[in-house]
């Protein structure tokens, strides 16, 4: 799942995961347990999240790595907001082709910048996230642009970038990606 802040990765990986019994594994969630937990990783993140900033490579990866290690999927995994550097794409695949195995789809989430504060905004009332504010959703915004959105041309010279406009109802957004999954499996047997 790929997309700016706000475009529905955490929505539509949970319909997508509960649809196809997938293991949900969004990296913001694993980062907001650690903080919850103040251990030293959570305290190096909430400095760095509450700023709108990414946490390092080695970092990520390795949290998510023994996240994997200790909740096995047969049916697969969703990787919600990961990889979000190329160097964590990179790692992703030599990881997966080491394990005989790869990324099948990459939904690439995307709405007007308007949009996206509009959610932001609401979410914020909702779940009174520290990192949904004006100031730091521009933070996240300009480190998206500048360091995740080129995934999304790594991912299409494999063939394998899905877009999908979330600038519609939950319920047309993941009938869209039902539909591709759908395609997906049946390609499969």
């Amino acid at each position: 799942m790929l997309g700016p802040p706000c475009s529905g990765k955490g929505t539509h990986s949970k319909l997508i995961s509960n649809q196809y019994k997938l293991t949900h594994i969004s990296t913001g969630e694993l980062f907001r347990a650690e903080i919850e937990k103040e251990t030293p990783i959570g305290i190096m993140a909430k400095l760095l999240i509450d700023h709108g900033n990414y946490v390092p490579d080695s970092i990520t990866m390795k949290i998510l790595y023994h996240h994997i290690q200790n909740n096995p999927s047969p049916a697969g995994y969703l990787l919600d907001g990961f990889p979000r550097t190329l160097t964590q794409a990179d790692v992703l695949t030599k990881f997966l082709e080491k394990h005989q195995n790869s990324v099948d789809v990459v939904f690439y989430l995307h709405a007007p910048e308007d949009e996206l504060l509009e959610r932001m905004t609401k979410r914020s009332c909702i779940d009174n996230r520290a990192d949904d504010n004006t100031k730091t959703f521009y933070t996240r915004l300009e480190n998206y642009y500048n360091c995740t959105h080129i995934l999304t041309e790594y991912y299409l010279a494999q063939g394998k970038l899905a877009p999908i406009s979330t600038n519609r109802t939950i319920e047309d957004v993941s009938a869209q990606i039902f539909s591709i999954i759908d395609e997906l499996n049946r390609l499969k047997k």
